[in-house]
């Protein structure tokens, strides 16, 4: 089988760049733990808000099981470092910092070099807080209260 020579090179940058793609780094989620001591004012008041026992709500109603209810009771879910199930990982139980302010592995790894994202928005939220899930929702009330008092 002959390849033209043409083909071949586009096969071969093809076959570059993916390589490139999947050897690149990227942040992982690391966790409340991780955040809470440079932030420990936050960390402290949002571990009074309703986001930071969002899977008790599940574990109320028997649905803590259901990935498509999981997946917005919890931080990372089924990403790099987030939560995979209560048993395996339960301290990514819960709506933390990740969940709006993206994974911070790179940002824990060098904060005065690797910024995260300050602000979600109300788009972020209504992934979660679905017009049929929470048709009430109210971004401009609702974010006052995201990190507590």
């Amino acid at each position: 089988m002959t390849i033209k020579k043409g083909a071949g090179i586009i096969l071969l940058l093809l076959l570059m760049n993916t390589a490139g793609a999947y050897s690149e780094q990227s942040a992982t989620y690391v966790g409340l733990k991780k955040c809470a001591p440079c932030h420990p004012n936050i960390s402290n008041s949002w571990q009074n808000t309703r986001h930071a026992k969002a899977i008790d709500s599940l574990k109320k109603s028997g649905q803590e099981t259901l990935p498509a209810c999981v997946k917005c009771h919890v931080t990372g879910y089924e990403l790099d470092g987030g939560f995979i199930d209560y048993e395996l990982t339960p301290e990514m139980a819960g709506v933390q910092c990740e969940v709006c302010h993206g994974p911070g592995s790179e940002h824990v790894a060098s904060p005065m070099t690797k910024k995260i994202v300050k602000e979600s928005g109300a788009a972020l939220c209504r992934q979660c807080h679905t017009q049929g899930q929470d048709p009430g929702f109210d971004y401009a009330v609702k974010a006052k209260n995201v990190h507590g008092n």
